[in-house]
């Protein structure tokens, strides 16, 4: 997978295998790891009572949280239906779209984090040694940080 940023002020993103779909498709699905507990009501726990956070705050919070993963799974869909069946391809992250796309990749990341319980620093011995599906997550949750850095870097203002 290559990101370039494009003369619009977006992002493009080269698919070169089924991997790299596979990864962007996860995004959301990894953001809804926890979602007994939402990242909403979760933060409300940080709150006092008399802040209001939980009927004020967390229903527009979600509303939020789901119209940025609604977004990031829309164009992953329509970018994947475009290739046909062939594994390469591309999508285009909008300047537009830049928030709601960092937004959906902090989210998955959280979640990732919290469920695995991944420490502030990894080291690679230990990484290895972890269970596929957890190095899998570890592995997805550094893309999703290095991408929201690209994020920040050329399409956020």
């Amino acid at each position: 997978m290559k990101i370039v940023p494009t003369l619009e002020g977006g992002l493009r993103i080269e698919i070169e295998t089924a991997t790299d779909w596979l990864v962007l498709e996860q995004i959301a699905p990894d953001a809804l790891k926890m979602e007994q507990e939402s990242l909403p009501s979760r933060l409300s726990a940080l709150m006092d009572e008399a802040s209001e956070w939980d009927e004020m705050v967390v229903p527009e919070l979600s509303d939020l949280f789901h119209e940025q993963l609604c977004c990031v799974r829309e164009i992953v869909q329509e970018a994947r239906k475009g290739s046909g069946e062939s594994s390469l391809g591309h999508l285009s992250i909008s300047q537009e779209d830049g928030d709601r796309w960092y937004g959906a990749l902090n989210q998955a990341r959280i979640a990732l984090e919290g469920y695995y319980r991944f420490g502030p620093s990894q080291e690679v011995e230990e990484v290895e040694s972890f269970p596929a599906p957890k190095r899998s997550a570890f592995i997805r949750s550094q893309f999703y940080s290095a991408l929201q850095s690209v994020l920040l870097e050329h399409v956020i203002e």
